[in-house]
């Protein structure tokens, strides 16, 4: 594995990690929260409405929230990839960190670990 490689696997897991893990579980957290009397909690309105779903239903909206935020972030690294050109960008972008050229596997990287993680499916 190069050097290259491992830069462009740490990034990908600190973003995955951030978005999929830490993200994803306080949105589960903080919308699985029982209505407060005073209002003072996040999204109330959405709240409101999973708790009339069943626990098995509030698991399906919480998983396409997943996807919903693995889609996105697999469309934002293949455009720095250069292997996705929404809106028909078709320049090429140079992604560095510590002054290491990263991009080309990034996109590909993400979408192992959301599959590894079950994301688009059982």
């Amino acid at each position: 594995m190069s050097s290259n490689s491992t830069t462009a696997e740490s990034v990908v897991d600190a973003i995955f990690h951030e978005l999929l893990e830490e993200n994803a579980s306080s949105y589960r957290r903080v919308l699985s929260m029982p209505m407060d009397d005073d209002g003072t909690t996040a999204y109330p309105e959405v709240r409101q409405a999973l708790g009339k779903l069943s626990p098995r239903e509030r698991d399906h909206i919480f998983r396409i929230m997943e996807v919903i935020i693995a889609d996105t972030a697999s469309v934002i690294l293949g455009t720095l990839d250069g292997t996705h050109y929404p809106g028909h960008l078709d320049g090429d972008f140079i992604v560095t960190f510590d002054n290491e050229a990263i991009q080309g596997d990034l996109q590909d990287i993400f979408i192992e670990k959301a599959e590894e993680k079950g994301i688009y499916g059982p």
